[in-house]
């Protein structure tokens, strides 16, 4: 691949990073001997401010492309439209492909013509799906699912294929996660449990998320009612605490709601998902998207997106989910 940059200033210091974090320092405008794969190229600011015009590979511009570019300042806030560095700690970066047109095929599907040039994250969910190596003990199909990298995505939010949305509406700091758990326990019907494969759910409906609904105030807790309130459900379809056992997996698969009368409720990053254990050395992959921030409470969409889960560790991983009308 020929990188060229064009710029007010010569830059300084440039590199490549691939999807495994390996720096690749480079020379611009000259071939240079680097694998076929997506890279992230990083401009950190130098002292002086600079602006970008061009960027080109292999003597091709990247034109509107290199919108999807953005600059990180020096207090991790990102700016875009940024294409130039401009303070202490700050840094310019973008995700390119040694062959151009898959990277302009790719972005070109994913973002609309009318939203190049703006701040990208304000509609769009980004994304950088990274290989992982896993433990040895998983069999091969985790190991190569977890060992495969689809590097950047930009997902429209709101849409069907919209893999997860991060929820800022609770504090989870100010929860007292034995009493919800207590209180969630008050709303499940005893016969509505089940275990397999190392994998125990607990809920309100046996078996797979369906029809009817469930007003909140008929919820047997009042905490739960503030909760699921709060998280912006109008009606509810099942909440269920799923545990997984230590050194198990949720294996690769979707879930299965295209012929329920709840597909239009579960269709799209809508399934409340919060893991309660700690999510050191726990990995969710959901496809393209690559592995979920595990730390923070979501909405995920489970039901448009194949994905797997391990729990490596050597105890068991607590999550509650949740799927009804928001």
């Amino acid at each position: 691949m020929k990188l060229s940059i064009t710029s007010t200033e010569k830059l300084e210091k440039f590199y490549l990073k691939d999807l495994n974090n390996k720096v690749f320092n480079i020379e611009l405008d000259r071939e240079q001997n680097i694998p076929e794969n997506w890279y992230e190229l990083i401009v950190p600011y130098t002292g002086k401010k600079i602006e970008i015009s061009d960027i080109q590979i292999n003597d091709d511009s990247m034109k509107e492309v290199m919108y999807t570019g953005f600059y990180t300042d020096g207090l991790g806030v990102k700016h875009q439209p940024a294409t130039a560095v401009w303070d202490d700690g700050g840094f310019f970066s973008i995700w390119i492909h040694t062959q151009s047109g898959r990277m302009w095929q790719r972005f070109k599907d994913q973002i609309r013509n009318k939203d190049w040039g703006t701040f990208l994250f304000d509609k769009y969910v980004f994304t950088v799906d990274r290989p992982i190596k896993v433990a040895d003990y998983w069999n091969n199909n985790l190991k190569h699912y977890f060992g495969f990298g689809d590097g950047p995505n930009w997902w429209l939010k709101n849409n069907r294929f919209t893999p997860y949305i991060e929820i800022d509406s609770i504090d989870t700091k100010k929860i007292d996660l034995d009493k919800l758990i207590s209180e969630l326990d008050l709303c499940f019907p005893p016969e509505c449990r089940s275990c397999y494969d190392g994998h125990t759910r607990r809920g309100m409906k046996l078996g797979p998320a369906e029809l009817p609904f469930t007003e909140i105030k008929d919820l047997t807790s009042k905490m739960v009612q503030d909760f699921v309130t709060a998280l912006g459900y109008k009606r509810i379809i099942d909440i269920q605490l799923q545990t997984l056992d230590p050194e198990t997996a949720i294996p690769i698969h979707k879930d299965h709601h295209f012929d329920r009368e709840c597909y239009p409720w579960t269709s799209g990053a809508v399934k409340f998902y919060w893991n309660l254990t700690d999510s050191k050395d726990v990995y969710f992959k959901l496809g393209n998207a690559g592995l979920l921030p595990l730390e923070k409470p979501l909405f995920i969409n489970a039901t448009e997106h194949v994905h797997a889960v391990l729990n490596e560790r050597k105890d068991h991983r607590t999550v509650l989910t949740m799927y009804g009308e928001l």
